[in-house]
């Protein structure tokens, strides 16, 4: 069966589980990172959800300083 095409105009979105997965650390340091404002993200009620672009982003190494 093949996959419903994503309208390009709402973004792919991923939980705070799915966000710790990609970053290699808890879900609570995910929740953490959030309400300080060093991972952008947006809460829906109680639960965390952020751009993957934005956490991918944020799972690569910073470029070193010359």
């Amino acid at each position: 069966m093949a996959a419903t095409p994503r309208d390009r105009h709402i973004p792919d979105l991923v939980s705070a589980t799915e966000a710790a997965e990609i970053l290699g650390i808890s879900r609570q340091a995910v929740n953490l990172r959030a309400s300080r404002g060093q991972l952008l993200g947006a809460q829906v009620g109680t639960t965390w959800v952020f751009r993957r672009v934005v956490v991918e982003a944020a799972a690569r190494p910073a470029p070193a300083a010359e």
